[in-house]
């Protein structure tokens, strides 16, 4: 059953894209499609198959900080889980609530696991959009329009603020004596501030997000569109900010306008809309490959059993 949250998505989605092909020559789309070269689709799959590796490890990192004892392996299948989930949708279940779930793996921590998700995707935000104003900063803050880099910078600032001061002001409000403050404070340890772990996850999300930029310089090469590295650098961290936003499909729609916006506008027109939008194409392509795998994960160790148990119970 689709829920309609997932119906919303799907309407955006389809309606965004549709605006986006508005401005494109379909002719030429089909043409810029076919000159794909095979090696850059394929280099651009298993570039991001590693990169979502690369997530998960350093999840499993932020999650065992916390509490949440679980192996490499485990994290990995969970993640890949989790994004099969989030692609093709298992009812009402969410891809977030499947690998907390997965990664809880029957023991009383499903709370603390789901804190572990939602503060790894903060984390991940928040780095995001430092090293999309570090970006900005370097290399020249006057390629974007001030709104955007104000935006950055209160997105950096508010997450990165929430992270250090939340856990903090959430334990005040809480006095010692309530019943819930045991949980609490097990829950805190999530948004670890500790040099050690801050480093580790911090690392690992900058390598990430830095593999990310770089399959898109390998997808405008591939395409033959000249993009400069400096340039990608100060653009990815705003698209993907806006595809992670839960509004859409898998970002569909939202990441090929933002592709428009930024590579063909008058200011920056390093490549067409036909190239844009072929762009968007084959980091589709690597998202539900990806997600594919996920779901051959699933179904060879027998968690589809368990999602369909969750999702009975659910009902």
């Amino acid at each position: 059953m689709v829920s309609p949250k997932s119906v919303i998505k799907i309407a955006i989605s389809a309606l965004m894209l549709a605006i986006v092909l508005s401005l494109v020559e379909f002719s030429s789309l089909i043409q810029t499609l076919k000159s794909i070269p095979v090696w850059t689709a394929f280099v651009v799959v298993l570039g991001y198959l590693m990169g979502q590796a690369l997530s998960a490890i350093k999840w499993n990192v932020l999650a065992n900080s916390g509490g949440v004892s679980a192996s490499a392996a485990t994290a990995l299948k969970a993640y890949f889980i989790g994004m099969y989930v989030n692609c093709f949708g298992l009812g009402i279940l969410g891809g977030d609530f499947t690998r907390a779930m997965l990664l809880a793996g029957g023991r009383p921590l499903k709370t603390e696991s789901l804190t572990s998700v939602v503060a790894d995707r903060a984390h991940g935000l928040a780095v995001l959009s430092l090293l999309g104003l570090c970006s900005t900063l370097l290399f020249g803050y006057q390629t974007l329009d001030p709104q955007y880099l104000y935006l950055l910078i209160f997105i950096g600032v508010s997450i990165t603020g929430g992270w250090l001061l939340g856990p903090q002001i959430l334990l005040f409000l809480v006095p010692a004596t309530n019943k819930l403050r045991a949980k609490v404070e097990t829950l805190v340890k999530f948004f670890s501030t500790h040099p050690k772990t801050l480093l580790q996850i911090s690392v690992l999300s900058l390598l990430f997000h830095v593999l990310q930029i770089v399959l898109h310089g390998i997808i405008a090469y591939g395409l033959g569109a000249s993009i400069p590295w400096q340039y990608l650098l100060i653009v990815i961290p705003f698209v993907n900010i806006a595809s992670s936003l839960p509004i859409s499909w898998n970002g569909l729609g939202v990441r090929e306008t933002a592709y428009v916006f930024f590579f063909c506008g008058e200011a920056h027109n390093y490549m067409t809309e036909e190239q844009a939008v072929a762009m968007g194409a084959i980091w589709l392509l690597a998202v539900t490959v990806t997600s594919v795998f996920g779901g051959v994960v699933a179904f060879m160790t027998n968690d589809f059993k368990v999602l369909r148990e969750k999702e009975a119970v659910a009902h």
